[in-house]
C-alpha cells in the first residue's frame, strides 16, 4: 500500500478507491489495507476528510536544524525547493521584560516586529514572529522582505556577519490563530521552534517564533563526534 502511494500509481491529490476495492485489487484482507492507510495517514502521506474520503498529500519537508547555521528560506533554496513567503505584519514596538533580556536591548529600546507566512507549492507552510533591536537595522521595515532570506538581508543590506543560532524545538498544537493562517484544524500538531541568532561579536540580533505545520514537516538531526 505504502509502495502504491510513494510510485505514484496513486498520485498527490487523488483520491483513494474504497478499502474494498483496494483489498481486492492488492488480494489482501480489508482490514490489512485499513491498517496501511492509518499508518500513512500518521506519516502524512495521506489525509482523511469527512465526507469525502482519503487524499495521497505532499510528502513531508525534512527540516534541518543543526547542520549549519541557515535560515529556513535559505534551507528551502538551497535544495531547490520551490518557497515563497509574504509579510503579514511589520511594526516598531517598545521592547519589555524577557524579550529585551533575549535582544541585549534595554526595556523601552525600540524593536522591529515582523510576522511572515511561508508557504510551498501555494499551500502555507511555517508562519513566522521576529524581533529584531532597530539600532541595528535602521529602516528595516521600508525594505521589501517578500521571499526573502531575512538573514541574507541582514548580511547583504547592513553589513552585519551573522555568527551563531540558538534553537529549541518542541511539539504543539496550533491555535485559532495559527490553525486559520496555516489552514488546519485548531488543535493541529505542529513543530515549535524558537530560535535566537547571534552576530559574530556576541550581539543577539533576532528572536524569532516559528510554527510549523506538524503534517508537512518532519525534523531530521546531524550529529558528529566530538574530534
Amino acid at each position: 500500500m505504502a509502495l502504491l502511494v510513494r510510485n505514484d500509481t496513486f498520485p498527490v491529490g487523488s483520491q483513494l478507491p474504497p478499502e474494498t476495492v483496494i483489498s481486492e485489487q492488492l488480494g489482501v484482507s480489508r482490514g490489512t489495507v485499513r491498517q496501511a492507510i492509518n499508518a500513512l495517514v500518521a506519516e502524512g502521506r495521506l489525509k482523511r476528510t469527512r465526507g469525502r474520503g482519503t487524499f495521497v498529500t505532499e510528502p513531508s519537508t525534512a527540516l534541518h536544524l543543526v547542520q549549519y547555521f541557515a535560515s529556513f528560506t535559505e534551507d528551502m533554496q538551497a535544495r531547490n525547493i520551490p518557497f515563497s513567503s509574504r509579510v503579514l505584519a511589520k511594526k516598531l514596538i517598545p521592547a519589555e521584560g524577557r524579550l529585551a533580556t533575549k535582544l541585549g536591548v534595554k526595556p523601552g529600546e525600540d524593536v522591529y516586529y515582523l510576522e511572515r507566512l511561508g508557504g510551498m507549492n501555494d499551500e502555507p507552510f511555517v508562519l513566522a514572529f521576529s524581533y529584531l533591536p532597530a539600532a541595528l537595522c535602521p529602516a528595516l521595515l521600508d525594505r521589501d522582505l517578500a521571499d526573502k532570506s531575512l538573514y541574507s538581508v541582514l548580511e547583504d543590506d547592513y553589513d552585519l556577519q551573522l555568527g551563531r543560532d540558538s534553537r529549541t524545538l518542541e511539539a504543539a498544537q496550533a491555535d485559532e490563530y495559527e490553525a486559520e493562517l496555516l489552514d488546519i484544524p485548531q488543535g493541529s500538531p505542529s513543530h515549535f521552534m524558537q530560535s535566537l541568532a547571534y552576530l559574530k561579536d556576541g550581539r543577539p540580533i533576532e528572536y524569532s517564533r516559528l510554527r510549523f505545520r506538524g503534517d508537512r514537516s518532519q525534523v531530521s538531526f546531524e550529529v558528529k563526534r566530538k574530534s
